[in-house]
């Protein structure tokens, strides 16, 4: 079951916007300020909607405050007049804006929405380590590279194909092979 976390100036705001999402399978916690929410366990939520304004203070800060906390999905609750300009301010951080009045409709759909920009994003993590993972890779054959043709006077092409032909030999990958020559272990 996912957990929801809803913050608004008033509690039956709260409740209203619980009673939309709770039937579909959620399980609803409340808040009207932000000191209860910094002092929750964040951790636990997959969603946390904020109603701006709440009781003693903007939302805007604490939504920016909150997304270098959690991995949740933080949703901004506006005015429409305020939308633009809170679009401007949390989009950088990830918030979703949903504007007022709000309907079971529209917090669904922003819950959808989130659900499936995960998919996407959990594969742009993973793109993003695997070429992270490559560039490490080629900076420890360049530089494998260079110890080769140092020791060995060899030229760039004969140092690279010598580390190649070790690969081969050990059959180990190439950047294996150059982390046990930058480590000392090989040559």
């Amino acid at each position: 079951m996912k957990k929801v976390l809803i913050a608004a100036k008033k509690t039956d705001v709260c409740k209203t916007l619980g009673s939309y999402i709770s039937p579909d399978g959620y399980e609803v916690t409340t808040a009207t300020d932000g000191m209860t929410i910094r002092g929750i366990n964040l951790s636990v939520y997959d969603f946390i909607f904020i109603s701006v304004p709440l009781e003693n203070e903007s939302g805007m800060e604490l939504i920016e405050e909150l997304s270098a906390r959690t991995n949740a999905y933080l949703i901004a609750i506006v005015r429409e007049e305020a939308a633009e300009a809170a679009y401007k301010r949390l989009s950088p951080v990830g918030a979703y804006i949903v504007t007022k009045p709000i309907y079971k409709g529209s917090l669904m759909q922003a819950i959808r929405f989130c659900e499936m920009h995960a998919g996407n994003e959990t594969g742009f993590r993973r793109r993003i380590a695997e070429l992270e993972q490559q560039s490490e890779n080629d900076r420890k054959i360049s530089r494998a590279t260079l110890i080769v043709m140092q020791k060995e006077k060899l030229s760039e092409d004969e140092a690279h194909r010598r580390l190649q032909k070790l690969s081969m030999d050990l059959r180990v990958p190439v950047a294996e092979v150059a982390e046990d020559i930058i480590n000392g272990l090989l040559i």
